[in-house]
């Protein structure tokens, strides 16, 4: 099947439908997240070149949902050159020794800032701490499942060691 980028409206599927109906009071909030730790530190060069490189490969984590003039929800995929794909945000606890209480509010800040309507719906905090690196990875539930994490995180897995060694 065609591999090019995919742009422009998305036909709804049947759970994003019900998820528009119920009008959540925080629809931002219907994310689901990871942390992931490593006690070598990450190079953030590389995790960012693993990153673009799987929002211009998996079209959907480009969608944001926007209301129309008759006040339905439309999906839009946005291309990869059209406003920020994914979020990275970096934070330095590393001279803080008690540092759990500001990575969970600060983790908690990232997920409540996914916005349906402007994206991104991926939104990354990497956090270094005195015992590693911490690496958050929050997606909005209208276009993560539990299939599509083991992928991502496959990929994301490979494209951060691709990008180590310089290979594209």
């Amino acid at each position: 099947s065609d591999q090019g980028e995919v742009t422009g409206n998305v036909a709804l599927t049947p759970i994003q439908h019900w998820f528009i109906e119920l009008q959540p009071s925080h629809p931002e909030h219907y994310n689901q997240a990871l942390m992931l730790h490593r006690e070598d530190r990450l190079d953030e060069t590389a995790l960012r070149q693993a990153l673009q490189r799987i929002v211009e490969h998996h079209d959907a984590l480009r969608i944001v949902f926007r209301q129309n003039a008759d006040g339905r929800y439309e999906a839009w995929n946005r291309g990869v050159q059209e406003g920020e794909l994914y979020s990275l945000e970096v934070v330095d606890y590393t001279d803080k020794p008690d540092f759990a209480h500001l990575l969970e509010n600060k983790a908690s800040e990232i997920q409540s800032s996914i916005r349906l309507d402007e994206g991104p719906l991926m939104k990354l905090g990497l956090f270094r701490c005195s015992d590693g690196d911490h690496l958050l990875v929050a997606i909005h539930h209208l276009v993560v499942d539990g299939v599509s994490w083991r992928i991502l995180l496959e990929d994301l897995a490979s494209g951060y060691e691709q990008a180590l060694r310089g290979e594209s």
